[in-house]
């Protein structure tokens, strides 16, 4: 993923990013991408492997993991009131060479599939979904300076509360032999002191040796690893407590599960986060709790619901909403997706 298109600045692989209208395109961090050069069609699930297939033309394929950093553009998003909803962008890698003030357009067929925390938008004719659909992929000059990327088009739903969304995508270029798979790794907040580790592997990469590359992947995967088990741990210990085993003396489950949740937050209360700006870590994990106990109480409902999650905090902090042993599956639950 070292290889810039000298016209976008941006390295030619996939990038997820937000219209915002066409007036300034709002990009995820990237944190880092690695293209698998060995057997690459033995890294794709076979769902994905079918489709491609059934495309007679696709003789050269691309396969790339790539992780990004989500906490600015949710943020972004959040603060200013807007679905979280984002682009796939592909036109550093379908415009590899485009020069600076140079325009191009292609028409490409896009899919997603085994994706968690990240949901076909299905209701607009510029969302992707789970089979191949048809998008615009335009870059275009405007006041004769400004490179512009476009159309609003190959949209998905990202989970505001998940702390890691990850899916795959295809595409293939209308009339070309080649297409890029990728597996994309969205980490949605980095600024509580769990997740901050996981941005921090990603510091600039020195070299860009495969070697090193890996080293760095390596890093992060464990970094990754890590902020989770941390996570279960603290999650495990309130799901405990409402099943009747006291933490440290502490027999009061509601009690510790504030305290635990504030433990999550207290690197981040320095004033460094806009006030209305995207929910934090603990606050991530109680919606995702409560959405669990929503979904327990109202039957069929699309992920990531405000309804849901008011109905189930409702239940889980109304004395007599739920018995514990109920908050304590929900919170299992969630621990264990």
């Amino acid at each position: 993923g070292d290889v810039k298109c000298p016209g976008l600045k941006l390295p030619c692989v996939p990038h997820i990013g937000h219209y915002n209208d066409g007036m300034d395109y709002k990009l995820a961090r990237t944190l880092g991408v690695v293209r698998f050069m060995r057997e690459p069609h033995g890294k794709i699930p076979s769902s994905g492997f079918d489709m491609l297939m059934r495309r007679d033309n696709v003789h050269d394929i691309e396969v790339y993991l790539a992780l990004y950093d989500m906490q600015d553009l949710r943020d972004w998003a959040i603060t200013s009131r807007r679905p979280y909803v984002v682009n796939l962008l592909y036109h550093p890698w379908l415009f590899p060479r485009l020069a600076y003030r140079a325009e191009d357009s292609a028409n490409v067929e896009v899919a997603i599939f085994e994706n968690v925390g990240a949901y076909p938008v299905t209701d607009s004719p510029q969302g992707v979904g789970k089979t191949f659909r048809s998008f615009e992929q335009r870059v275009w000059v405007k006041d004769k300076v400004y490179m512009c990327m476009g159309p609003d088009a190959a949209q998905l739903r990202i989970d505001r509360h998940r702390l890691i969304c990850t899916f795959w995508s295809l595409c293939v270029p209308e009339g070309e032999e080649r297409a890029i798979v990728t597996r994309h790794v969205l980490l949605n907040e980095s600024r509580t002191h769990i997740t901050r580790e996981v941005s921090a592997a990603c510091a600039d990469v020195g070299d860009a040796s495969v070697a090193s590359v890996l080293r760095h992947l390596q890093k992060l995967l464990t970094a990754v690893q890590s902020a989770t088990n941390r996570l279960s741990k603290l999650m495990g210990r309130c799901e405990g407590a409402f099943d009747g085993v006291p933490y440290q003396g502490n027999d009061q489950p509601m009690a510790l599960w504030d305290e635990q949740l504030a433990l999550l937050d207290r690197s981040v209360n320095d004033g460094s986060r806009p006030e209305d700006g995207a929910p934090l870590l603990s606050e991530m994990i109680r919606r995702r709790v409560y959405e669990d106990m929503g979904r327990q109480r109202k039957g069929k409902f699309p992920a990531d619901d405000d309804e849901t999650i008011e109905l189930g905090h409702r239940a889980f902090m109304t004395p007599d909403g739920a018995a514990d042993a109920e908050r304590a599956q929900a919170i299992h639950r969630v621990i264990i997706e």
